[in-house]
């Protein structure tokens, strides 16, 4: 296997790093680094990623059920449509790394025509048996799209600016969007509350890059694109925040659910938003 150890960073090439606090969960070898010049976290080697990881499922595991996903997802998959849902009305849509399909599923009454793109090849019967419209390249798909979805999959892609670089040839033209949804690095639980719990957790060897807004605008910069927005998005409750500060598990959103405060929901959320410190964020960009 070639070695993929990495010695400068993949976005600006400094050289200069810093250790980030915590443990990749799955893979405790792995370190994982903060640029000092940019901010792009990274993990120091990529070595565990072959050409057919994700083709062979190795993400997940071998007894996983797609259905089972599918219905865990929903919740996102919806607050997804329902936040696009004006947009892709009557157009043409790709979303690249589509996993179970749960995001076409919901979109593909209100579209032109929906696409999905997905690599594991376990998925194949379960899409059919969907009656989805997935490829395993995005070449494959002869139709261009007004609009291409990424939700939690660019923080997998080890040459992203490769990708972005492919995906300009599958845009209708220089109107069209690509959406970016991403694990956010300035997340409160890592930099405002710096749970230990969490930070032992969020870490992953199948998330090669974790952004922030400041790397994510360089990287689509450098890519050659125009960001038409960006903004901070909180998927996790007030409650999965206080468990993991005070028990240092994760699940307090599920262990609290009876209980429902949307109002205080969505001033916590505001303020996370203020501070830029959501556990997710939204970029669209375009082809200049």
């Amino acid at each position: 296997m070639q070695n993929k150890d990495r010695k400068s960073c993949y976005l600006c090439g400094s050289t200069e790093f810093e250790e980030v606090r915590g443990i990749v969960r799955d893979n405790p070898d792995i370190k994982v680094k903060r640029c000092k010049k940019c901010s792009l976290i990274s993990l120091d080697s990529t070595n565990h990623i072959d050409e057919k990881f994700y083709a062979d499922g190795k993400m997940r595991s071998n007894n996983f059920v797609p259905e089972l996903w599918a219905e865990k997802a929903y919740p996102d998959d919806f607050r997804r449509f329902k936040f696009l849902k004006n947009k892709i009305k009557n157009k043409t849509v790709v979303d690249f790394g589509c996993g179970a399909g749960g995001f076409i599923n919901i979109a593909k009454d209100s579209c032109k025509s929906i696409y999905g793109v997905e690599l594991e090849e376990r998925l194949k019967n379960y899409h059919n048996e969907k009656g989805l419209k997935v490829f395993s390249d995005i070449g494959e798909i002869e139709e261009k799209a007004d609009f291409v979805t990424m939700f939690h999959v660019f923080e997998h892609i080890e040459d992203p600016l490769n990708l972005l670089e492919k995906l300009k040839n599958s845009l209708k033209d220089n109107k069209s969007e690509i959406i970016i949804e991403v694990p956010n690095s300035d997340d409160a639980l890592i930099s405002l509350y710096k749970s230990e719990g969490f930070l032992n957790f969020t870490w992953w060897s199948c998330h090669l890059y974790t952004y922030n807004k400041k790397s994510l605008k360089l990287l689509m910069k450098k890519a050659g694109y125009k960001i038409n927005y960006i903004k901070g998005v909180q998927r996790y409750g007030i409650f999965n925040h206080l468990y993991w500060i005070f028990k240092g598990q994760p699940g307090g959103h599920l262990k609290f659910e009876h209980i429902k405060l949307p109002l205080f929901e969505k001033i916590y959320a505001g303020f996370l938003k203020l501070l830029g410190k959501t556990d997710t964020i939204i970029i669209s960009i375009s082809p200049r």
